[in-house]
């Protein structure tokens, strides 16, 4: 008897020492990196990657014990290329972008990825990890494993661990509003026109989409959920709309005696009522293939800044996987078309913003002064002439001094300045937008040289001061 168990145990312990060593052998030729990572077909949950991970090894049964973890290490730090087949799957740019990060954290890494390691917590694999291909390559095997890789809580691990930035900028990320894009309410029939100061001008009709599609409210909440996942704040676009409706346009534009207000579109006043920093326009349309058996669909959004109109980010259009017309799912097909695209775009609105924070905010300011005001800008306060107190405060109140060139006219009665770089917020923490800074100017102007003026705005980022009026 104990002759038995003494084998069995001999038999246990040699069994052991083999698993033990091909894991080693496994561990120090996954060491090397060598996969190729590809997007599989299929449908992933929202913040994950449906992915084929090629691993090379001489053993099959290595290649497939190992094909999480490359996937993982693929996903942070190589992504994958979009499709080059009928698939029209898009890639994914990596979470990590700076090439040095692996060697920097190389001792973080060794942990994660070891076996058993924290990586595994991030992947699950289709078909219980059965290779889907095999190919003999020379005297090694290049083994197809499809997995699920989970992007976003992957993401989030590595922002906590501090091996990659969160999005936020110092405690703070802009604040978002999705809008259908001008071109998509055209296209379906949701415009209005204003009046522009004797011209009739076309703008979309946001109130009317929302009415008449059944579509647009589902599409902008699927951003803001996928937005909202990255910690961006929201702003939503029936709740403005709502907003505005107890407050007629008249009420929310300031009207100066002389009539020089700033002329303001619906747009215009949303987005003073909204007071979002960025408003991502979406449009999309679909497709029908094979007989109109399947539909595709075609997705881009582009990300304004608020203030200046200016593109900050953007998603070129991409098409989603075809899917049969009767299992036709708005949601899921935008998450199949943005999906490698999402990451790179939310990074671009981080890095505008970063830049906004360190240089300040755009703004355009323009001063006038009313008939009534004699000498208009050009009249003397203690031998400086008001344009000139006008811009020495504006130098003072910017980020770094910074503003662009003064366009004074020559009757002295109008200035403009261009590129005004306000901070993101005043002394108090409070956040700035071209009104509430421009305010302490008019305050400034009254109680130290007893001026009154009339302030008016344009949006958020279009401020303009009639002086010699209340």
């Amino acid at each position: 008897m104990k002759r038995i168990v003494f084998l069995f145990l001999s038999i246990a312990c040699l069994c052991l020492n083999v698993t033990a060593q091909s894991q080693r052998k496994a561990d120090k030729q996954t060491a090397q990196w060598r996969y190729e990572l590809q997007a599989a077909v299929g449908q992933a949950a929202e913040g994950s990657a449906l992915v084929r991970v090629w691993t090379y090894s001489t053993k099959p049964t290595i290649a497939e014990g190992q094909a999480g973890k490359n996937a993982v290490h693929g996903i942070i730090f190589k992504g994958y290329p979009s499709s080059m087949d009928g698939t029209r799957i898009v890639g994914r740019e990596p979470l990590v972008s700076d090439p040095e990060i692996e060697e920097k954290y190389k001792d973080y890494f060794a942990e994660f990825f070891q076996s058993g390691g924290a990586f595994q917590r991030y992947v699950s694999y289709i078909g219980n990890g059965i290779p889907d291909q095999q190919i003999k390559v020379g005297k090694e095997w290049k083994i197809g494993v499809v997995v699920v890789v989970l992007v976003d809580q992957l993401r989030k691990r590595l922002e906590e661990d501090g091996i990659i930035k969160p999005l936020a900028v110092a405690g703070k990320l802009p604040t978002i509003m999705v809008v259908p894009s001008s071109t998509w309410c055209n296209k379906n029939g949701f415009m209005q026109t204003y009046n522009n100061q004797g011209q009739m001008e076309s703008v979309p009709d946001y109130e009317k989409a929302l009415l008449n599609s059944s579509e647009l409210a589902v599409a902008i909440n699927t951003i803001n959920t996928r937005m909202a996942h990255r910690g961006f704040p929201l702003k939503d676009l029936q709740a403005t709309l709502k907003t505005l409706k107890t407050e007629s346009a008249e009420d929310a534009m300031m009207t100066s005696k002389s009539g020089e207000a700033i002329a303001e579109s619906p747009i215009d006043i949303l987005r003073s009522t909204a007071k979002a920093d960025i408003w991502i326009e979406i449009d999309w349309f679909t497709s029908q293939e094979k007989g109109g058996s399947q539909t595709r669909l075609t997705f881009s959004m582009n990300a304004l800044d608020a203030y200046t109109d200016v593109v900050v980010a953007g998603m070129p259009p991409t098409t989603s996987q075809a899917v049969y017309t009767s299992s036709f799912q708005l949601p899921i097909m935008m998450e199949s078309a943005i999906q490698g695209q999402f990451d790179p775009f939310c990074n671009s609105l981080k890095t505008h913003f970063e830049n906004i924070a360190a240089h300040g905010r755009a703004i355009k300011m323009r001063v006038l002064s009313w008939e009534g005001f004699e000498d208009g800008l050009m009249t003397e306060f203690d031998d400086e002439e008001l344009h000139e107190i006008i811009e020495d405060w504006v130098q003072e109140h910017t980020v770094n001094g910074k503003y662009g060139t003064v366009d004074l006219s020559p009757s002295g009665n109008r200035m403009t300045i261009d590129q005004v770089r306000i901070p993101l917020q005043n002394a108090k923490g409070r956040d700035l937008d071209a009104r509430t800074w421009a305010r302490d100017l008019q305050k400034m102007l009254k109680n130290k040289y007893s001026i009154e003026s009339n302030l008016s705005t344009k949006g958020l980022g279009q401020v303009q001061l009639i002086i010699g009026e209340k």
